[in-house]
C-alpha cells in the first residue's frame, strides 16, 4: 500500500543537564531523506511481530491530545509539543531514561491515518574529519556518539496510533524507575493497558507444546508436527481474521487424551494468554510451518509440518536400542 506521509516533526529531549530543543518548524516530507528515513521506520513498526497492542485509559494525557487532533481542535505542531513536553518531565524525573530525538509523524497507510511517535536513541559512528593546518590538509578519525538509527536499523522505543480502531502498537524497553525496571513509555507515558506482542505470544505457545510434547510424547517429533500443524489449520478456518483458539487447536490434537488436552489449556491460562489470541493466518504460517528433528550426531533434518504426517513422504521407525530410522519417499530433484 502507498504510504503518504502528511506531518511530521523532530524534537530532541535532553535530560543530562542540556536544555532540550523543541522545533518550531516542521521536518521538509518532500525532502528524499525525510521520506526515505521516516517511511522504512514507520513501515518497520507497522509489520513488527514485536510490537504490543495496547489501549489507551479513559485518564490518559496523550489520548485526549491525539482526540484533540483527530478533531481538528489543536494542530499537529502543537499536538507534538504537548506529547514531547509530557515525556521530557518524565525523562528529567527519571535520570536513567537516556536522551533522545523524538519523531512524531501523521500518515496514511490505505484507507487507514495512523500517527506514530518514534523515541530515536542516539548510536555512535566514526567518521573522517578534514583539518587545515600550516602544512596543508590533515585527515582524522572522530567519532560521533549522537547519531541517529540508521534507516535498516531498529528502533527499540516507539507507538503507533491508528485513529479508528484506536489500537496501538508498541515497542518499549524498560528503565530503572525508583529503583524498579518500569515500562515507563507505555505505562507513564502513554497511560496504556499493554498486551503481549505476537512475537512473544508464538514463543510462549512454543515452549507449552515442547513441554507438553516433552511430558507427555517422550519429544516425539511428528508429535510436534501435528501440534504445528493444528495452529495453521485453525488460523485458516478461523471466523476471525486475525485470532487463533488455542482451546480449539488443543482439542483436535489431543482429542483422545482429555487430560493432556485439560493440561494444554491451563498452561495457556497460567501464562497469561487468552484463550483467543490475536495471530493472523500469515504470521502463524511463518511461525509455525516447519518443522525440525536434530540427532544428536548433528544431523539436522528440516521440512514442512504437514510433511511429517504424510507416510508416502517420511517414515520414522523406532528401533529396539532407542534410536529412531527415517525414511525418505518418493523426492524428485529439482532441474
Amino acid at each position: 500500500m502507498a504510504l503518504i506521509i502528511s506531518n511530521a516533526i523532530l524534537h530532541i529531549i535532553n535530560n543530562n543537564g542540556a536544555d532540550s530543543c523543541f522545533s518550531s518548524q516542521e521536518l521538509d516530507i518532500d525532502s528524499e531523506t525525510c521520506f526515505e528515513f521516516i517511511g522504512k521506520h514507520v513501515r518497520r513498526l507497522l509489520n513488527n511481530p514485536g510490537a504490543k497492542d495496547a489501549t489507551f485509559t479513559a485518564e490518559s494525557s496523550v489520548y485526549a491530545l491525539v482526540k484533540a487532533y483527530q478533531k481538528g481542535e489543536i494542530h499537529f505542531k502543537e499536538m507534538s509539543l504537548h506529547i514531547c513536553e509530557r515525556l521530557e518531565r518524565i525523562m528529567k524525573d527519571n535520570q536513567d531514561i537516556p536522551p533522545s530525538d523524538i519523531l512524531v509523524a501523521a500518515f496514511d497507510n490505505g484507507d487507514k491515518r495512523y500517527l506514530a511517535v518514534l523515541k530515536l536513541g542516539y548510536g555512535e559512528c566514526f567518521t573522517h574529519q578534514v583539518v587545515e593546518g600550516d602544512g596543508g590538509a590533515e585527515n582524522h578519525i572522530v567519532k560521533n556518539t549522537v547519531v541517529l538509527p540508521s534507516s535498516g536499523a531498529k528502533v527499540e522505543e516507539a507507538c503507533l496510533i491508528p485513529f479508528d480502531p484506536m489500537v496501538l502498537r508498541i515497542l518499549e524497553k524498560p528503565h530503572l524507575v525508583d529503583s524498579q525496571q518500569v515500562d515507563y513509555f507505555s505505562e507513564m507515558f502513554l497511560e496504556c493497558e499493554t498486551q503481549i506482542s505476537k512475537k512473544m505470544t508464538a514463543d510462549l505457545i512454543r515452549e507449552i507444546t515442547d513441554e507438553i510434547n516433552m511430558k507427555y510424547y517422550n519429544d516425539d517429533v511428528e508429535m510436534a508436527a501435528k501440534l504445528k500443524c493444528a495452529l495453521i489449520d485453525e488460523a485458516e478456518q478461523s471466523q476471525e481474521e486475525e485470532t487463533l483458539n488455542l482451546e480449539n487447536v488443543a482439542r483436535k490434537v489431543f482429542q483422545e487424551n482429555e487430560e493432556v488436552c485439560s493440561k494444554f489449556i491451563a498452561m495457556t491460562k497460567d501464562v497469561g494468554l487468552p484463550h483467543e489470541v490475536r495471530l493472523d493466518k500469515s504470521f502463524v504460517q511463518r511461525e509455525f510451518k516447519m518443522q525440525k528433528f536434530k540427532a544428536d550426531n548433528g544431523i539436522e533434518l528440516k521440512l514442512p509440518a504437514e510433511l511429517f504426517q504424510d507416510p508416502e513422504t517420511i517414515q520414522f521407525t523406532q528401533n529396539s536400542d532407542g534410536t529412531v530410522s527415517i525414511t525418505l519417499k518418493n523426492l524428485r530433484r529439482y532441474a
